[in-house]
Protein backbone atom coordinates (compact mmCIF):
# COMPACT_ATOMS: atom_id res chain seq x y z
CA UNK A 1 0.00 0.00 0.00
CA UNK A 2 1.62 3.17 -0.90
CA UNK A 3 0.87 6.08 1.58
CA UNK A 4 1.55 8.87 -0.71
CA UNK A 5 -1.69 7.82 -2.56
CA UNK A 6 -3.56 6.35 0.21
CA UNK A 7 -4.16 9.14 2.76
CA UNK A 8 -6.44 11.81 2.64
CA UNK A 9 -4.97 15.63 2.84
CA UNK A 10 -4.68 16.35 6.31
CA UNK A 11 -5.64 20.01 5.94
CA UNK A 12 -8.01 20.11 8.39
CA UNK A 13 -4.57 19.15 10.97
CA UNK A 14 -2.57 21.99 10.29
CA UNK A 15 -5.76 24.16 10.96
CA UNK A 16 -5.52 22.00 14.68
CA UNK A 17 -2.44 22.81 15.30
CA UNK A 18 -2.56 26.74 14.39
CA UNK A 19 -5.22 26.84 16.51
CA UNK A 20 -2.84 25.15 19.38
CA UNK A 21 0.03 27.44 18.70
CA UNK A 22 -2.55 30.54 18.79
CA UNK A 23 -3.96 29.13 22.30
CA UNK A 24 -0.65 28.37 23.82
CA UNK A 25 1.06 31.98 22.40
CA UNK A 26 -1.96 34.07 24.14
CA UNK A 27 -1.86 31.85 27.33
CA UNK A 28 1.62 32.35 27.86
CA UNK A 29 1.68 35.77 26.83
CA UNK A 30 -1.00 36.90 29.58
CA UNK A 31 0.83 34.51 31.94
CA UNK A 32 4.13 36.13 31.44
CA UNK A 33 2.08 39.99 31.56
CA UNK A 34 0.61 38.96 35.12
CA UNK A 35 4.02 37.82 36.35
CA UNK A 36 5.47 41.48 35.20
CA UNK A 37 2.72 42.83 36.87
CA UNK A 38 2.83 41.08 40.22
CA UNK A 39 6.72 41.78 39.70
CA UNK A 40 7.93 37.52 39.49
CA UNK A 41 10.54 36.17 37.91
CA UNK A 42 9.83 35.40 34.36
CA UNK A 43 11.22 31.80 33.27
CA UNK A 44 9.77 28.83 31.03
CA UNK A 45 8.66 26.61 34.19
CA UNK A 46 6.99 30.16 35.96
CA UNK A 47 5.06 31.00 32.78
CA UNK A 48 4.07 27.31 32.67
CA UNK A 49 3.05 26.67 36.19
CA UNK A 50 1.02 30.24 35.52
CA UNK A 51 -0.82 29.24 32.64
CA UNK A 52 -2.24 26.47 34.49
CA UNK A 53 -3.94 29.04 37.12
CA UNK A 54 -5.34 30.78 34.61
CA UNK A 55 -6.27 28.53 32.06
CA UNK A 56 -10.00 27.85 31.99
CA UNK A 57 -9.15 24.36 31.38
CA UNK A 58 -6.95 23.93 33.80
CA UNK A 59 -4.19 22.88 31.37
CA UNK A 60 -2.00 25.29 30.43
CA UNK A 61 0.97 25.11 28.81
CA UNK A 62 3.72 22.89 28.96
CA UNK A 63 7.69 24.51 29.36
CA UNK A 64 8.58 22.50 26.12
CA UNK A 65 5.54 23.80 24.18
CA UNK A 66 7.18 27.76 25.01
CA UNK A 67 10.45 26.60 23.86
CA UNK A 68 8.84 25.10 20.16
CA UNK A 69 6.82 28.30 19.98
CA UNK A 70 9.13 30.92 18.33
CA UNK A 71 6.79 33.60 18.86
CA UNK A 72 5.99 32.81 22.54
CA UNK A 73 9.53 32.11 23.40
CA UNK A 74 10.97 35.35 22.16
CA UNK A 75 7.99 37.37 23.99
CA UNK A 76 9.11 36.03 27.46
CA UNK A 77 13.03 36.09 26.44
CA UNK A 78 12.51 39.71 25.87
CA UNK A 79 10.77 40.07 29.65
CA UNK A 80 12.88 37.57 31.60
CA UNK A 81 16.04 38.06 33.23
CA UNK A 82 19.37 37.03 31.08
CA UNK A 83 21.43 34.68 32.46
CA UNK A 84 25.06 35.09 32.62
CA UNK A 85 27.41 32.45 32.07
CA UNK A 86 30.27 33.01 34.39
CA UNK A 87 33.75 33.52 32.78
CA UNK A 88 36.08 30.84 32.76
CA UNK A 89 39.51 31.07 34.50
CA UNK A 90 42.26 31.13 31.25
CA UNK A 91 44.47 28.60 31.69
CA UNK A 92 48.40 29.96 31.14
CA UNK A 93 49.14 28.00 27.73
CA UNK A 94 52.84 26.98 27.65
CA UNK A 95 55.92 28.79 26.26
CA UNK A 96 58.79 27.54 24.53
CA UNK A 97 59.86 25.99 27.24
CA UNK A 98 56.97 23.94 28.47
CA UNK A 99 57.99 21.73 25.30
CA UNK A 100 61.50 21.21 26.36
CA UNK A 101 60.58 19.60 29.95
CA UNK A 102 58.18 17.21 27.79
CA UNK A 103 59.29 13.58 28.34
CA UNK A 104 58.24 10.84 27.09
CA UNK A 105 57.91 8.33 29.55
CA UNK A 106 55.35 10.54 30.97
CA UNK A 107 51.49 9.28 32.56
CA UNK A 108 49.52 9.77 29.29
CA UNK A 109 45.94 9.54 31.21
CA UNK A 110 46.99 12.58 33.62
CA UNK A 111 48.02 14.33 30.56
CA UNK A 112 44.58 13.57 28.59
CA UNK A 113 42.48 14.43 32.16
CA UNK A 114 44.27 17.76 31.86
CA UNK A 115 43.83 18.58 28.28
CA UNK A 116 39.92 17.72 29.01
CA UNK A 117 39.80 20.28 31.20
CA UNK A 118 40.94 23.22 28.79
CA UNK A 119 38.23 25.05 26.62
CA UNK A 120 38.58 24.65 23.24
CA UNK A 121 40.61 28.20 22.63
CA UNK A 122 43.20 27.46 24.38
CA UNK A 123 43.53 23.95 23.11
CA UNK A 124 43.98 25.72 19.73
CA UNK A 125 46.19 27.98 21.24
CA UNK A 126 48.29 25.11 22.48
CA UNK A 127 48.23 23.07 19.22
CA UNK A 128 49.72 26.21 17.22
CA UNK A 129 52.37 26.99 19.77
CA UNK A 130 53.16 23.06 19.55
CA UNK A 131 53.30 23.19 15.94
CA UNK A 132 55.61 26.46 16.03
CA UNK A 133 57.85 24.72 18.21
CA UNK A 134 58.10 21.60 15.99
CA UNK A 135 58.50 23.62 12.84
CA UNK A 136 61.29 25.59 14.73
CA UNK A 137 63.24 21.98 15.73
CA UNK A 138 62.49 20.47 12.03
CA UNK A 139 64.09 23.74 10.27
CA UNK A 140 67.37 23.33 12.88
CA UNK A 141 67.35 20.01 12.20
CA UNK A 142 67.58 20.37 8.38
CA UNK A 143 70.25 23.27 8.60
CA UNK A 144 72.57 20.70 10.90
CA UNK A 145 71.97 17.63 8.23
CA UNK A 146 72.78 20.53 5.25
CA UNK A 147 75.84 21.31 7.15
CA UNK A 148 77.26 17.42 7.60
CA UNK A 149 77.26 17.19 3.52
CA UNK A 150 78.63 20.19 2.97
Amino acid sequence: MNREFDTPTLDWLHDVYEERKRRAFELGKQATDLLIKESKKVSHRAVAQRSKEIDPDGNGIHVNTIRSNKELHEYISQHSAKKHSKARKVALVPQEDHFKQVKKERDLERVRSRYMKLGKAELVELLIQSEQYIAQNNKIWLENEFEKYQ
